[in-house]
C-alpha cells in the first residue's frame, strides 16, 4: 500500500513532538496559546484550540466534569484526576446565528474534562497556559449550551447558538495522558486517516 507525503509528514512531526493536539476536523482553528482567552481577542466562526501545559504532576486531584472514556456531556462522570497530565484549552464565541462542531485529537488518551465554570477557574492556574489571561471568575464561561463526546484520544463538540443578539462564550479544558514515545505519530495518523475517508478515500 503506497503511504502518501501527507501520512509521512505526520509521522515525522509527531515523533519530534510531545503532549499535543495532533489533529483538528471541522469548525476548528489550531493556535499557539493566546494573549487573552476571551471576546474580542478571540472571536470567529470557529472554535480556537490550543495546547497549554504538558507533563503536569497532580498530586492532590484536579475535578472534572467528564472522567470516563467513552463518554458523553448528557451523562456527565464527574471525579479527580491525579497524576502526569497533558493541558489543552478549547474556546468559542457564539455570535448569532453561528454553532460550530468539529473534531480535536490529542497524543495522548482523554482522562478528564472540564465545562462547568468553577472547575475551570480552579484549575486556570494549575494548568492554564503561561502567559495566558483567562477570564477567571467571568459567569458563564463555561459550557451552556452544547455537547461533547470523548471516545478514547478523539473529541466532538458542538457548540449550539446562544440567545439572538447575545454573544456569549463557551470554554472547556482537556486533560490527557502524557503520551508514551511513538504514541503521538499513532494519535496524528488516525486523525488524518479519518479525515482523509470523509473526503473520499486513502491514497
Amino acid at each position: 500500500m503506497k503511504i502518501s507525503l501527507a501520512v509521512v509528514a505526520v509521522l515525522t512531526l509527531a515523533g519530534a513532538a510531545q503532549g499535543a493536539i495532533t489533529f483538528t476536523a471541522g469548525a476548528t482553528t489550531l493556535i499557539a496559546s493566546p494573549p487573552v482567552a476571551n471576546v474580542p481577542a478571540l472571536i470567529g466562526p470557529n472554535a480556537f484550540v490550543w495546547d497549554e501545559q504538558q507533563n503536569v504532576s497532580i498530586t492532590s486531584g484536579l475535578a472534572c466534569d467528564m472522567t470516563m472514556n467513552p463518554s458523553t456531556s448528557t451523562l456527565p462522570s464527574p471525579g479527580l484526576v491525579v497524576g502526569a497530565v497533558d493541558s489543552h484549552f478549547i474556546h468559542f464565541t457564539h455570535i448569532p446565528n453561528v454553532s460550530a462542531a468539529g473534531d480535536v485529537f490529542f497524543s495522548g488518551q482523554i482522562i478528564g474534562v472540564m465545562f462547568n465554570d468553577t472547575l475551570l477557574d480552579i484549575s486556570d492556574p494549575a494548568v492554564g497556559a503561561f502567559g495566558t489571561a483567562y477570564p477567571t471568575g467571568q459567569p458563564n464561561r463555561g459550557m451552556q449550551l452544547g455537547l461533547i463526546s470523548i471516545n478514547g484520544n478523539h473529541l466532538r463538540f458542538d457548540f449550539n447558538n446562544q440567545q439572538p443578539g447575545a454573544i456569549e462564550i463557551t470554554q472547556v479544558r482537556v486533560l490527557t495522558q502524557v503520551p508514551a514515545p511513538g504514541a503521538m505519530a499513532l494519535a496524528g495518523l488516525g486523525g488524518l486517516l479519518v479525515s482523509r475517508r470523509r473526503r473520499g478515500g486513502v491514497s
